[in-house]
């Protein structure tokens, strides 16, 4: 019940006064209400809009990204329109590209993998 107190009392207190150690406390808080709360892991289903979303998820650079987007897999006519990663593309519309992040971490993995 005490943290409880404290933390409602750091909830009222501005961050330009607080000391480095009420503002970890606080963020430590935050974090604990989060639903990711201790998982090092991306949320399942996860999306990325736009190359640069998959890329910074992917931890790589745009171009390696639009480099997997153009390379073509003849075993199942991947090569039109997506390349490697047209199976993880969710929404196309426009130029705007919708990703699901983990299935195309695999695809890239199986890629590189070849």
């Amino acid at each position: 019940m005490e943290t409880k107190n404290k933390i409602e009392g750091l909830l009222e207190k501005p961050l330009w006064q607080m000391t480095g150690e009420e503002y970890c406390q606080l963020t430590h808080y935050a974090l604990s209400l989060s639903p990711n709360a201790g998982s090092s892991q991306a949320p399942i289903g996860q999306k990325a809009l736009g190359i640069h979303a998959l890329a910074v998820e992917l931890g790589c650079s745009d171009s390696t990204v639009y480099g997997l987007m153009r390379t073509p897999r003849e075993e199942d006519g991947s090569f039109e329109g997506g390349g490697v990663l047209k199976d993880a593309i969710v929404s196309r519309i426009g130029r705007r590209i919708v990703f699901d992040v983990d299935k195309a971490r695999e695809l890239a993995k199986r890629s590189q993998q070849r």
